[in-house]
């Protein structure tokens, strides 16, 4: 063996460990991200969580639209692999804009009807209990929507109880609005589920 195909080969055999090394390095790494647990900036209320099972900090984040900051919002939920809309979770959105209680649940309302679920005789019912339940935000403030074991809809303003609307075909409509494939944030779907890639 020649002395030029000698130093070829230990050139090789150099490379391919290095390669070796970094490929096992990358997948350490990899493995060490996947096994952090999402962590969201805050928790919902104690009060919030009363009578629901354990529920985990699924995903979440900033919403922007036109390159405004509209809210920061975070999803729990049961452990699993996908998301069971009929079982308890909590929504609780961070809002960096002011809105009024009627424009957030006006708002609501075309959602839902983008996605066409309720129907023209059930949106003024809800349109009103929404009203009833929200409240006007500024920057900073928090309103928490729980999905409840009974599939009733609460919902906290800053922590604060403000009340109940009793009906599952409400609470899927509205939390529905992000969590549904029919969403027209899908991207943000994605982010509270914790399957953004």
């Amino acid at each position: 063996m020649s002395v030029t195909t000698h130093c070829h080969m230990r050139n090789a055999l150099t490379r391919n460990a290095f390669l070796a090394i970094l490929a096992l390095c990358f997948a350490t790494s990899v493995n060490a991200q996947t096994a952090v647990p999402f962590t969201p900036p805050f928790e919902p209320v104690a009060a919030a969580r009363e009578g629901l099972p354990p529920l985990k900090a699924r995903g979440g984040g900033l919403l922007r639209k036109f390159g405004f900051q509209i809210y920061n919002a975070y999803l729990w939920a049961p452990e699993g692999a996908s998301l069971d809309r009929t079982k308890p979770h909590i929504l609780d959105i961070q809002y960096l804009r002011n809105f009024t209680a009627k424009a957030l649940a006006e708002r609501s309302i075309d959602e839902m009807r983008d996605q066409s679920v309720g129907s023209d005789d059930i949106y003024p019912k809800w349109l009103a209990e929404m009203q009833r339940v929200f409240a006007d935000v500024k920057p900073g403030d928090r309103l928490t929507g729980v999905v409840t074991t009974t599939r009733s809809a609460k919902f906290f303003y800053n922590g604060v109880l403000r009340g109940e609307i009793a009906d599952p075909a409400f609470a899927d409509a509205f939390f529905g609005i992000w969590l549904s494939e029919k969403t027209s944030e899908p991207k943000f779907r994605s982010q509270l589920l914790g399957t953004a890639q």
